[in-house]
């Protein structure tokens, strides 16, 4: 990798701003887009302002939307009449923005009492049943494998693989989220089957089976999941994808947009320096 890539900032980092104000924040810490979420304390994709101001900060931000994340519990079978229509609205409301992927997160419960096999038959079917959407809307569904031990599709190659025999891989791609390759231990890459990046850091002091979202902050010399080594070898492997900075963590919310910004410049010298 020769040069620092475009960077994309997700909402999680900062909810208390709104859409318009994210991208603004976003456009002064030099990110040429932003993912919207619909698990924040307003559910809707745009907090309550309208597409006509958000894709008016956009032009004058020169900042896209990019992804919205996410639609969940999207393999589940007795859920697919309801997730057409939920993805339905979803596209709608993205579209109006101009964003053209959506993410897809598999169920991640303790609960699914499914088999492997089930659930890798699951996934095609629910690819299948999502695809003529993606077509009609002309978007991307970006499949994001969630490393959590309980999760249905916990690896990145059963996505891929499912994805293959859905048929439709003209319209998913798979979401490399560093923290979820970390958790996983999944040591195969497939830049090439990669529509997104998911970046975040974990710090030195809990057990693998002990680190949840909360323990997700920005990137620096402190991070044990060798991001750096994981972004590398996507863009090396010929990833041209989003890269997406996504913290969970309470503390990183928490943070003045200041010191955010500070911790992302900071971030993006870990990374590419």
């Amino acid at each position: 990798m020769n040069q620092r890539p475009d960077f994309t900032l997700n909402r999680i980092m900062q909810p208390a701003l709104s859409v318009t104000e994210f991208i603004r924040f976003a456009a002064d810490v030099g990110a040429t887009g932003v993912e919207l979420r619909n698990d924040l304390e307003d559910p809707s994709l745009l907090g309550g302002e309208t597409a006509d101001a958000v894709r008016a900060q956009c032009r004058e931000s020169g900042v896209r939307v990019l992804t919205v994340n996410a639609l969940q519990r999207f393999n589940d079978p007795a859920l697919f009449a309801a997730k057409k229509d939920e993805l339905r609205r979803m596209m709608d409301e993205a579209a109006s923005v101009h964003c053209p992927n959506i993410v897809l997160c598999p169920v991640n419960d303790p609960g699914d009492t499914r088999g492997e096999a089930q659930q890798r038959d699951d996934l095609v079917a629910a690819l299948q049943t999502y695809a003529p959407l993606f077509k009609e809307f002309g978007m991307t569904g970006l499949v994001e494998p969630l490393g959590f031990g309980i999760c249905s599709v916990r690896f990145k190659a059963q996505a891929v693989k499912g994805i293959a025999e859905s048929g439709r891989s003209d319209r998913y791609k798979v979401v490399h989220d560093t923290f979820h390759h970390f958790l996983s231990g999944e040591t195969t890459y497939f830049p090439g089957d990669t529509g997104l990046i998911h970046a975040s850091g974990v710090y030195a002091g809990k057990a693998m089976e002990d680190i949840t979202d909360e323990d997700r902050y920005m990137v620096d010399a402190e991070d044990i999941m060798d991001n750096r080594g994981q972004i590398e070898a996507l863009y090396d492997g010929g990833f041209d994808g989003i890269l997406a900075f996504e913290p969970f963590s309470s503390g990183i919310q928490k943070l003045s947009p200041e010191d955010l910004a500070d911790r992302i410049r900071g971030s993006l010298e870990v990374l590419f320096a």
